[in-house]
């Protein structure tokens, strides 16, 4: 399955990951962010398609999935 995945921040530096990962059809957001090896707790934010999600979303052929680490600031 081909995905667009955008990683931000901190989470860049797992891309050369990302752009290599093979998926199954209904795998989760959880079983994309192992096959990237990005931690679950590095992450905030979940986005599929510009919608809030949780890690047990399933994924579909096309959709645009962000991560977003937690963001600190003042």
């Amino acid at each position: 399955m081909k995905l667009e995945i955008k990683l931000f921040a901190s989470l860049q530096k797992f891309m050369p990951n990302a752009e290599k990962v093979d998926l199954d059809d209904n795998c989760t957001v959880l079983d994309l962010l192992k096959k990237i090896g990005i931690n679950p707790s590095e992450v905030a934010i979940i986005l599929v398609n510009g919608q809030h999600v949780e890690l047990d979303q399933t994924l579909s052929e096309g959709e645009t999935v962000a991560f977003f680490p937690p963001i600190a600031g003042g």
